[in-house]
């Protein structure tokens, strides 16, 4: 009897370990140069690029289509992206400056417009939009395929990535490229009671679920705004609470502050109709509930000690948190977890200038990650950023892993005015991540130039080790930026006086403008240093203010153009008069933007 257990004991003991070895042999690896984690606009874009140079590539991604962060986001369905279907012009780069769904491509016409008509589509278009794109391109996307884990196989810097997926298949990647967006709802540290209260991921959207009550909504962002907009008229009121005055973006001019859009509420509450705003530190409030099944909110005082809220004494039905998200590091191994940024940059993974890990080699961030370079400066939280980030870091990785050098257009001197004047009236990258991506002319020798589009400011530093293209006798710029101290929460925006309209009044514009800077020669620094500490160019030998123009058309001869050779010739030291043809700027700018081919 005890032989024949023995024996059974060793048959199941057999079984078990040829179903081990099966599943090992049924569990794929696969090796790749590039692995791009998530599907949404970031890491679509970064695929099509991948795609176009014919990289070995792969896109993972958990859910079974692309963007599904948008099938649930934003919760009532309204984008706050512009999706403008009319400009009056027809270069396709312009109108890009006032698309903010479309991804970028070779194909102009696959547009977002060709989905939805309205100003501000249904995020249901946005989600077919990039699921078409996918299709389109046939780019590389393993759907149904949720990434576990990333880790090293070692320490040395140049180690590749060991991926695993819920199937237990392993990937084996050069370089790990992270676009799985700032997804998860975000909490403060200290923060008592968001155990018992709902949260914007699950709040019902029904608002008849809301008829006759009063309703807290923590978070005065558009998710927030939008809550409360969208049951207005059927609570008994709402009141929206923030840590600080409410930061809209027409004073801010940072489109993911609060947009006119999901602003009704501000009206409800100036105009004395009982909603109301509410200002404090959330970690010292604590919401708790009563006997009754409601909900009081208290503020910390002294250790634990809570008292009443005076201007929310009253208790409410219903308490919603709304305070954005964070990034999930929960997939990383610790020899691979990036650095999160600090104080408030911590939703966002630390990085340099080149969208690369701050501590973890070879680790690239794409998507509304990347925005960690220009939060709350510039336009990379957003697809009509997002698409020129991921541009940028394309080719910042097939100068490293590739050796072909950041694209640059090279010309004489005579057509310097013309392609900087054409630049100024089109570029699409610039107009969108101000103050962000850069243009970068380099002087060369015999009165040539070398014309590099939308830098990262953050590379300027080390431009030669991160595009292969080198600075030798110094460097002009173009970007485009706001007026010093008209990007603030109190700045009144619809005040009088706002337009400059002198051309040597150009320094004070206030309005979005491009300027031009001059440097004699390289700057020194490292890369883990963006360009300033709030990633700005540092001051310039010569700088130049082009005048804003109420129409964003800059080519008014005495008011932009003239001037603007002026100064240039101040930078190269020669006469530009030869190389200039009044009648062509005003056929080639002033007529739908197209160059002239007979001009210079």
């Amino acid at each position: 009897m005890r032989q024949l257990l023995l024996q059974r004991i060793k048959l199941i003991g057999f079984v078990l370990y040829c179903s081990v070895i099966i599943a090992i042999i049924e569990a794929k690896t696969e090796n790749h140069d590039y692995c791009v984690v998530g599907s949404g606009p970031g890491g679509l874009q970064i695929a099509y690029y991948l795609e176009s140079a014919g990289r070995d590539y792969v896109v993972f991604e958990k859910n079974d289509i692309s963007g599904s962060f948008f099938t649930v986001y934003p919760r009532h369905r309204k984008l706050i992206s512009v999706n403008k279907l009319h400009t009056g012009h027809s270069n396709s780069e312009f109108n890009l400056r006032h698309d903010w769904n479309s991804l970028l491509s070779k194909n102009q016409s696959f547009l977002m417009s060709q989905y939805s008509r309205e100003y501000y589509p249904n995020a249901d278009k946005l989600v077919e939009y990039l699921n078409d794109y996918a299709e389109q391109f046939k780019l590389k996307i393993r759907y149904d395929t949720d990434i576990l884990t990333i880790t090293r196989d070692s320490e040395d810097s140049n180690a590749k990535f060991k991926m695993m997926d819920s199937n237990d298949n392993t990937y084996i990647c050069k370089v790990a490229i992270i676009s799985t967006g700032i997804s998860v709802p975000y909490v403060p540290a200290g923060f008592v009671g968001n155990d018992i209260i709902e949260g914007y991921e699950t709040v019902s959207t029904n608002p008849s679920n809301f008829k006759g009550q009063n309703v807290l909504v923590l978070g005065q962002g558009n998710s927030g705004f939008e809550t409360a907009q969208a049951i207005s008229h059927t609570a008994n009121y709402i009141h929206v609470f923030g840590r600080t005055r409410v930061r809209l973006a027409t004073s801010t001019h940072y489109i993911g502050d609060v947009r006119a859009i999901n602003s009704r509420h501000i009206d409800s509450y100036q105009l004395k109709t009982l909603d109301g705003i509410l200002e404090g530190d959330l970690k010292l409030v604590a919401v708790t509930k009563t006997r009754e099944n409601r909900y009081q909110i208290g503020i910390r005082t002294s250790g634990n000690y809570y008292r009443g809220a005076k201007n929310a004494r009253k208790d409410y039905d219903r308490v919603i948190r709304c305070l954005g998200f964070k990034y999930d590091d929960s997939i990383f191994g610790e020899n691979a977890k990036p650095i999160r940024g600090r104080l408030t940059y911590e939703r966002y993974p630390m990085m340099k200038g080149n969208f690369e890990s701050s501590n973890v080699d070879n680790m690239y961030f794409a998507g509304s990650m990347a925005h960690y370079l220009d939060y709350r400066r510039s336009g990379g939280g957003s697809i009509q950023g997002i698409r020129y980030n991921a541009r940028a870091l394309h080719r910042i990785l097939e100068w490293r892993y590739h050796k072909i050098p950041w694209p640059a257009v090279t010309f004489r001197v005579n057509a310097l005015i013309d392609h900087v004047i054409t630049r100024i009236n089109q570029a699409s990258g610039l107009y969108q991540m101000f103050d962000s991506l850069i243009d970068v002319i380099l002087i060369q020798k015999r009165n040539r130039f070398q014309y590099l589009e939308e830098v990262p400011v953050g590379l300027l530093p080390n431009l030669e080790e991160l595009t292969g293209r080198k600075i030798i006798r110094g460097f002009i710029t173009l970007h485009y930026k706001y007026g010093k101290n008209f990007s603030n929460p109190d700045t009144d925006t619809l005040g009088e006086r706002l337009l400059t309209y002198f051309a040597k009044d150009g320094y004070k514009c206030k309005y979005h403008h491009p300027v031009i800077g001059y440097y004699k020669k390289p700057f020194t620094g490292n890369i883990h240093r963006i360009c300033l500490i709030d990633g700005t160019l540092p001051q310039p030998d010569k700088l130049f203010h082009v005048l804003e123009d109420f129409l964003t058309e800059w080519y008014l001869m005495d008011e932009h153009v003239f001037p603007l050779k002026k100064f240039l010739e101040n930078i190269i030291n020669k006469d530009l008069n030869n190389y200039f043809s009044d009648s062509c700027y005003e056929v080639s700018i002033a007529q739908a933007l197209h160059r002239n081919e007979f001009c210079f």
